[in-house]
């Protein structure tokens, strides 16, 4: 995926992230990813509450994640993400968390659409949500 100006979502990682081998449980990656990709929406004006008002927001299709580097309590990571289309209805979010010293701990492919709550269709994003998620 072309890197244009990928959004940056930085966290430390907490207690209630890990597992028995007080590491991040693998599960919890994805719950990291999402918070970066809501991030992304909360700062361009279409976050949770515009989603349940307008009744339309994305959801994810399918998501592919390599772990590389087990992440520890209190480490800062930062959360790159770059996104591109697939075709006019679905796009690509990819996502790579990367600790202070940058080395790659994860990444992540979510395919992901626009899902219409009233008709439960995948919509084509409009402008402002083509803007908000990345998209020219």
């Amino acid at each position: 995926m072309d890197v244009k100006a990928p959004f940056e979502y930085e966290f430390t990682v907490t207690n209630d992230l890990l597992d028995g081998y007080n590491h991040v449980n693998n599960a919890r990656y994805l719950d990291l990813y999402e918070r970066a990709r809501w991030e992304i929406l909360e700062k361009s004006g279409l976050g949770r509450e515009t989603v349940f008002e307008k009744r339309i927001g994305p959801v994810i299709i399918e998501v592919t994640v390599r772990f590389s580097l087990e992440l520890l309590p209190g480490e800062k990571i930062k959360i790159y993400t770059t996104s591109k289309r697939k075709n006019e209805l679905v796009l690509l979010f990819e996502q790579k968390m990367v600790t202070l010293e940058g080395k790659v701990a994860s990444k992540a492919i979510f395919t992901t659409a626009l899902f219409d709550l009233k008709t439960r269709k995948m919509v084509k994003p409009d402008e402002v949500w083509s803007k908000a998620m990345g998209l020219d």
